[in-house]
């Protein structure tokens, strides 16, 4: 797939440099009224803190905007492709025009770029970059597909669209940033019945992601079964390959036993067998 290794070089190497003075290749710049521009369909992330816009506005009215947005022509209006950020700092500066290069692109590839500027960036949020991939494979795209338009490692993909799959709180909770990514896997590695109580845990004891990984819920005599911790070394080396292979890891026994490991789907179950070294002849 072509577009793996220009996107995974990041975006000069898709979009190329600016033309240097007095030569003709590269994008040109043009300048273009804001009243023009309008933002994208589609923006990976939903999140523009206020303090930051202003500091970038004020930037801007010092020494103007020093890199062009990218927008592709939509009807009377061009769509911004990179640069939303830019966009609305402009506005709070007060200009009425900002330097653009345009390109004529489809839906598909506007959104892998919206996407890996803003993870070059490090923008976007662990469930607006999870949303973003969830975007781009409603585009056709698989899981392998996804990693290779976004330069990205196929479990890193799988793993953060796991995370979709998190009790609504726990989405809620994550998106307001009262829990981190590492506590969301840590409720994901709990039975399904024990998430919604994993996540109380976290919060209302402000837990650790450490502490997290370790929460077990004790069950009530009467109820089901008490199930037996693991011993220690076990336990830990449940965790250490539940992080390896992001899913929940079971050690039952001790001088013999079995391994058990959780998937949802058969693509996830790819993924681990993957981990595993396992190719299929």
């Amino acid at each position: 797939m072509s577009k793996k290794s220009s996107l995974g070089r990041g975006l000069d190497a898709l979009l190329g440099k600016p033309a240097e003075a007095g030569k003709a290749e590269g994008p040109q710049v043009q300048t273009l009224a804001l009243d023009r521009i309008v933002q994208a369909a589609y923006q990976p992330r939903q999140v523009f803190a206020a303090e930051g816009l202003a500091e970038l506005a004020q930037s801007i009215r010092d020494k103007g905007v020093l890199q062009p947005l990218l927008v592709r022509p939509r009807a009377e209006h061009f769509e911004i492709v990179a640069g939303e950020r830019r966009w609305r700092a402009s506005q709070l500066a007060g200009l009425s025009e900002v330097p653009v290069i345009i390109r004529d692109l489809g839906d598909r590839e506007a959104l892998e770029i919206a996407i890996v500027e803003n993870l070059q960036r490090e923008d976007l949020g662990p469930l607006e970059e999870a949303r973003a991939y969830q975007a781009l494979q409603e585009q056709g795209l698989n899981q392998e597909g996804v990693a290779q338009a976004v330069g990205k490692s196929r479990s890193a993909v799988a793993n953060a669209l796991r995370l979709l799959t998190l009790p609504e709180a726990a989405l809620r909770a994550l998106d307001a940033g009262q829990i981190s990514a590492g506590h969301a896997r840590a409720i994901l590695a709990q039975p399904e019945g024990d998430r919604a109580w994993a996540l109380d845990q976290i919060t209302a004891r402000s837990l650790s992601v450490r502490e997290a990984e370790a929460l077990k819920r004790e069950k009530r005599a009467g109820s089901e079964p008490i199930k037996v911790n693991p011993p220690r070394a076990f336990r830990q080396l449940e965790l250490d390959l539940s992080r390896r292979t992001g899913t929940r890891v079971r050690i039952t026994g001790e001088d013999k036993g079995r391994v058990e490991l959780n998937y949802g789907s058969r693509e996830e179950l790819d993924r681990i067998l993957n981990l595993l070294g396992y190719a299929e002849e």
